[in-house]
């Protein structure tokens, strides 16, 4: 399986002689898919109903995004995937996850921490892919990086590939089924391996557009994703025996991904020169707002007399904005808590558990971390959690869960995560000053998080 983002072009479309080439490489040969080397019976439904299956673990599967997936630093990657929050969860519980491991350097390549700077040097890894290290296995863990709600409804595998979202859902969803004549969607996956409980957690796609594009319009319509929403979770009711276990959508405008003005302004008057009013005027950036990397891109370019400023709409967010970005996560959240209640789940109200992180950052082995690029929570991408971020997620998970389901998981161990974390702060060069996420990294999501065509 091939997954190129270049530097360039992180949309760039892959070749579709390449991919397969590359595919059926990843596949045993084509005499023995009929003698049960696959790993893709589907369980029968269990005994009971969703409330009595309340704490069963038995047969669990996750569905959503990215951050389900353990995507990180950029990548859907073998030696990250375990240290997502959903494997973190597995393990806790003493249940068994099944993760669609993806071979070095990942999918796409993984982001490389060369140099803290500032500014920070960060380089893709080099190399493609050839796929999933266990292509035989039927995942248990179905998200797949860059679905949006319509996505996880409607996008099922294909067998030619023409788009980067087509191969990260050939990674995760049509191996082996491909082979097998099956094309589930996540939900058609959800359904089909009968569950006993089931994480949903998907919506967080859908606003991040806002923050690649600078414009809160290119997010989903609340009407829209009430729409969908709705028709998820009357799905999993009527198809499934499970236990649902939902999370909303947390406040996007809090990553790492975004640079507030302040902190932009400051850094690039000290590296050019030039008095931070005098600069803010140029640029059109103020202190209030927050820079995607298009803008810290065209703030480069600009400085360099390669185009003239000031930087357009689509590398910021304004304060109204900002404010139009949270209240239609707001409409999201409420989408959620009315649907989640009306089939008896349990919600995980991650919107106001990661607010409070970032406004109360826990102090991990006598470091206090932070939300801020290197700051111990969000990996080299700006979007997605370091180790240590997913512990505190994990977590988060296990003690709502705790309190609602009388389950008795035990924590887990954040400091000893943060111990061995390579982008924990304490374990980084110290740094003399909070520094920008570079622009090539934040580009590296280009694909997974560019407006497009709604299904």
């Amino acid at each position: 399986m091939v997954f190129r983002v270049s530097r360039s072009d992180a949309g760039t479309n892959l070749s579709r002689r390449r991919f397969l080439v590359i595919f059926m490489a990843g596949l045993p040969p084509a005499g023995i898919l009929g003698c049960g080397v696959f790993d893709n019976s589907l369980s029968p439904y269990k005994p009971g109903t969703p409330s009595s299956n309340a704490g069963n673990f038995t047969n669990t599967v996750f569905i959503g995004d990215s951050l389900t997936a353990g995507f990180q630093n950029g990548s859907l990657l073998d030696s990250q995937q375990p240290n997502g929050y959903a494997n973190l969860i597995a393990k806790q519980a003493g249940f068994q996850l099944k993760l669609p491991l993806i071979a070095a350097p990942g999918a796409p390549a993984v982001l490389q921490l060369v140099s803290v700077g500032p500014p920070a040097v960060i380089k893709q890894a080099s190399g493609i892919t050839f796929g999933r290290d266990n292509p035989t296995v039927q995942a248990t863990d179905l998200a797949v990086p860059g679905h949006r709600l319509a996505d996880l409804l409607n996008r099922e595998p294909v067998a030619i590939p023409t788009t980067n979202e087509d191969i990260i859902t050939d990674l995760v969803l049509g191996i082996p089924g491909l082979a097998l004549g099956e094309r589930y969607t996540q939900l058609q996956w959800a359904e089909h391996l009968n569950p006993t409980t089931l994480f949903v957690w998907i919506g967080s796609d859908d606003a991040l557009q806002a923050a690649e594009s600078g414009m809160p319009s290119s997010m989903t319509p609340p009407a829209q994703f009430a729409t969908e929403y709705t028709q998820l979770m009357q799905a999993l009711q009527a198809n499934t025996k499970a236990n649902l276990i939902v999370a909303n959508v947390p406040d996007i405008t809090l990553v790492a991904y975004l640079t507030p003005g302040s902190v932009v302004l400051s850094e690039f008057s000290q590296s050019s020169g030039i008095p931070v009013a005098q600069l803010s005027a140029t640029l059109g950036i103020q202190a209030t707002d927050l820079v995607n990397p298009n803008g810290i891109s065209q703030i480069q370019a600009i400085l360099a007399g390669t185009q003239p400023g000031p930087v357009s709409d689509s590398g910021f967010l304004s304060p109204a904005e900002v404010a139009t970005v949270q209240q239609t996560i707001q409409q999201y959240n409420a989408t959620i808590a009315q649907q989640v209640a009306v089939v008896g789940g349990t919600l995980i109200d991650l919107n106001t558990a990661v607010t409070q992180l970032h406004d109360s950052p826990p102090t991990i082995n006598g470091v206090q971390a932070s939300f801020a690029f290197l700051g111990g929570f969000f990996s080299l991408d700006g979007v997605h959690p370091t180790n240590t971020g997913y512990a505190l997620l994990a977590n988060i998970f296990i003690d709502r869960m705790n309190a609602a389901l009388a389950t008795k998981i035990p924590d887990v161990d954040v400091g000893t995560i943060a111990a061995s974390d390579p982008l924990f702060p304490s374990n980084l060069p110290k740094l003399a000053r909070r520094v920008l996420i570079p622009a090539t990294a934040g580009h590296s999501l280009d694909w997974m998080m560019k407006p497009r065509a709604r299904n």
